[in-house]
């Protein structure tokens, strides 16, 4: 239950991570795209405080106008985005100005219509864009004010269209919505950041939770096969001196009764099912040894050719050439798993193929490469294929592999298999240096 019951919080956390991360971004992205929506009633709110501040300004002047007033109004404004006040006559010229005007005034491009003087009310301010800022004009009047609120108003004849009065013209850079802005791309990009951390993380804590996982299932394989290991060798123990005592006799009885009759062929048998016996229970010690190994400087073509020659050297087709001269090893225990394979790989191979044995240097390390030409390893069983008793011959222990793969380990190596392109598996055991 503990494997699924990881995968489950590794989900779980990843999973919580994305939505947080996902979230994040939401949040960051609409407070965004909530700034940019905003920024048009920004600028205008703020164009339409600097238009004020610059009528207050002018507010009860003569003319000619000073231009005084709009230098220190330029001034005091500056920080708030003011860049540019003017006032502007019906010809286009510049009454009173400070500061440097980006583009055409609008004397000297459209003109607004004339308007008709009804009564205090004026058109509201324009706002355009003018390259890198923002202009906003509008009417002013600079005669005196009206009558009070509450007061009776004067009878006055019909309005009549005359000239327009002076222009008040502002420009100004957003600073307001640009502040707006810049805050809310900060706010997305550390909201992206954090996010990005928080995947990091949960990748992280993916990773090393699967290397925790692989860890504790090594170490209970270990377990289990050492328990494994010590019912083989005592199983063993106890079944071979029997085992030899019934294989003496049956010899004995055999060679007595003759290879003719029918009592001595069923001898016989026996004699035969006994050696089978006996290669098992060497099979089951051999598995069970698991004491330290004993380095010593060997060479790798050597015991490559022995290990042929044990199995059978006229079936195998050996290449040694790449082999280094020496290598730190323990050749008997090498030699044994080696062995192994080879018998595999000639079992696996069909009459009349012979199977490859290369040794070579790869790097830093030795490598004994086994070939066979069988029908190969099916998907899903390359590493099956080691377990202990695993085997799909009717006749066989399956301890064979088991065998090569503790001996591998025990030089703190690997053995692996994978189907040969031109068919086959091969087999690769895989030796450090020191």
């Amino acid at each position: 239950m503990r494997a699924p019951l990881g995968r489950w919080v590794r989900w779980g956390w990843l999973a919580t991570t994305l939505a947080m991360g996902a979230a994040l971004l939401v949040t960051a992205w609409i407070g965004r795209e909530r700034a940019a929506a905003a920024a048009d009633t920004l600028n205008r709110g703020q164009g339409e405080f600097l238009l004020e501040a610059a009528r207050q300004a002018v507010r009860g002047a003569a003319l000619p106008l000073d231009a005084s007033r709009f230098d220190s109004l330029l001034e005091r404004h500056r920080s708030a985005g003011l860049r540019y006040v003017g006032m502007i006559d019906s010809t286009g010229r510049a009454m009173a100005q400070a500061g440097n005007a980006v583009g055409a005034l609008p004397g000297e491009g459209p003109q607004p219509a004339p308007t008709a003087t009804t009564g205090p009310r004026e058109p509201p301010p324009t706002l355009t864009v003018v390259g890198d800022r923002l202009r906003m004009y509008g009417m002013i009047r600079l005669g005196p004010p009206g009558p009070p609120p509450g007061s009776e108003p004067e009878r006055r004849p019909a309005p009549r269209v005359r000239s327009r009065p002076p222009i008040l013209l502002i420009e100004f850079e957003p600073v307001v919505a640009q502040r707006l802005a810049a805050e809310a791309t900060r706010t997305f990009v550390l909201s992206a950041l954090v996010a990005a951390a928080l995947l990091a993380a949960s990748l992280v804590f993916w990773r090393l939770s699967i290397r925790q996982e692989n860890i504790e299932h090594r170490l209970e394989q270990q377990r289990r096969l050492g328990l494994l290991g010590e019912m083989s060798a005592v199983l063993a123990h106890e079944i071979r001196n029997p085992l030899a005592s019934l294989k003496g006799h049956a010899q004995l009885l055999a060679e007595r009764l003759g290879a003719e009759s029918a009592e001595g062929r069923k001898a016989e048998l026996v004699v035969q099912e006994a050696r089978r016996l006996e290669a098992l229970t060497g099979d089951l010690l051999d598995f069970a040894r698991s004491g330290p190994i004993d380095i010593q400087p060997a060479d790798p073509a050597g015991l490559a050719r022995a290990c042929v020659a044990e199995v059978g050297a006229d079936g195998f087709a050996l290449h040694a050439d790449a082999a280094p001269p020496s290598w730190p090893l323990d050749a008997p225990r090498l030699r044994q798993a080696l062995t192994n394979v080879l018998r595999n790989a000639r079992q696996a191979s069909p009459e009349g193929a012979r199977p490859e044995l290369t040794v070579l240097r790869e790097g830093s390390a030795l490598v004994f490469a086994v070939r066979d030409f069988g029908p190969g390893i099916p998907a899903g069983e390359e590493r099956r294929i080691f377990s202990p008793f695993y085997t799909t011959r009717t006749q066989g222990t399956g301890l064979g592999l088991a065998v090569a793969l503790r001996v591998a380990e025990l030089h703190e190596g690997t053995i692996t298999v994978a189907n040969h392109p031109d068919g086959g598996a091969v087999f690769r055991i895989v030796l450090p240096g020191s």
